[in-house]
């Protein structure tokens, strides 16, 4: 059997854009491993085995806020059609330390072009009188979005694309890939178990492991880090109390920790509450091979990055009442220009990776560009094929 085509990756732009292909094909399927509790025996991993991230409107430039708006404005007509509820609108806020830091400008031309709503906070009385539990310096700024932004579910958000596809026909395989080459006509996937699949065409979204394994000849240019998340454990009387929290970036930079993101106790599937904290450390990993990922999501490092988090999370959140702090372990990958890497790459493969750490929010968007391009050999009107532009390592100076 020869699929139309084939997705590589179950994650958050692989499922969007499984989505969208099954609108016009109905010879389609998607590949990728469930999540598992054998840890010691994974070979790739994923970051989206979580309960919360953030979904904020305003980016660094049109093209990033263009993508955050146009996946949070399909949350509801997505979670209407598969019945399953991820998204929550009560609003983001962004906070910097330091006023010189604060761009203000660039911000309200942003909110204005796309029609955001906002609130400014000019110090940290006025950010109190906003939301009490928060603690930052006196220097500090903030703005606060309205909805629709707020918070997703990662896990909920892919089960409901997913959700979708099959109603579309699509398949689903519980697999991971070891190798892709071309035979006659068809594109020749192997699995790792060496199950065969073959497509017209396939899309590669992996996430972090496109460079590994044997799916591409040439690298693209990534930098793959690591990243440490504390899960603070809360009884369910705090979770009530500060469920008044809404998702936080703290711009902070500090030697010892950059670039914060917070978000308010909720239940997760083991039945507890917990509160969601991360940022970049100067401990972070930067992963040259398949190997050192498996390590450490597997083992850690001897750097404990813990005890820097939860001084910062005190630091936020004085009046805090933990019970138990837990660390988990992901992954980001970076490209070269920002943007994920979406387009061909040989006849009938096409790439759609390199989240830079805000696949999450924009996911829906980036999947419906990677479906476009790969069913019509096009951009959306709205779009730059330059701005998504994959970049090589032999080519890259």
């Amino acid at each position: 059997m020869i699929y139309e085509s084939i997705i590589i990756g179950r994650g958050l732009i692989g499922s969007a854009a499984a989505k969208y292909i099954s609108r016009s094909q109905k010879n389609v399927a998607i590949i990728g491993p469930d999540e598992t509790t054998a840890l010691q025996q994974q070979i790739v991993f994923a970051s989206h085995y979580d309960r919360a991230r953030i979904q904020r409107i305003v980016g660094k430039d049109s093209v990033e806020t263009l993508l955050n708006l146009q996946s949070a404005l399909q949350h509801s007509l997505l979670e209407n059609e598969s019945k399953i509820n991820y998204h929550t609108k009560e609003g983001c806020l962004l906070v910097t330390p330091d006023a010189t830091d604060f761009d203000l400008d660039h911000f309200s031309e942003e909110a204005k072009k796309f029609d955001v709503n906002y609130q400014i906070f000019e110090n940290s009385d006025q950010l109190k009188t906003f939301n009490s539990y928060f603690h930052f310096p006196g220097s500090a700024k903030g703005i606060y979005e309205t909805s629709p932004s707020g918070h997703i579910n990662p896990r909920l958000l892919i089960k409901a694309q997913l959700e979708v596809f099959k109603k579309n026909g699509g398949e689903v395989f519980n697999n991971t890939i070891k190798e892709i080459i071309y035979q006659n006509d068809a594109i020749k996937i192997t699995c790792i178990d060496d199950e065969i699949f073959y497509a017209k065409k396939v899309l590669l979204a992996p996430g972090s492991f496109v460079n590994f394994l044997n799916l591409l000849k040439n690298k693209l240019v990534l930098k793959v880090k690591s990243e440490t998340t504390i899960w603070v454990k809360v009884n369910e009387q705090e979770a009530h109390r500060l469920s008044s929290l809404p998702p936080l970036l703290y711009k902070i930079n500090e030697p010892e920790i950059q670039d914060i993101y917070l978000i308010r106790p909720l239940k997760y599937p083991d039945g507890n509450f917990y509160l969601k904290m991360g940022a970049n450390l100067p401990n972070d990993i930067y992963f040259k091979s398949l190997p050192e990922i498996q390590e450490w999501f597997k083992n850690g490092h001897k750097n404990d990055n813990r005890p820097v988090l939860e001084k910062a999370l005190k630091s936020l959140l004085p009046s805090l009442s933990i019970e138990e702090i837990h660390e988990k372990r992901c992954i980001v990958c970076y490209t070269k220009h920002g943007k994920p890497y979406i387009g061909p790459i040989e006849k009938g493969l096409f790439v759609a990776a390199g989240g830079n750490g805000y696949a999450a929010m924009s996911s829906d968007a980036l999947g419906k560009i990677a479906a476009t391009v790969l069913l019509e050999n096009k951009f959306p009107t709205e779009f730059s094929s330059k701005d998504f532009e994959p970049v090589f390592e032999t080519e890259a100076v």
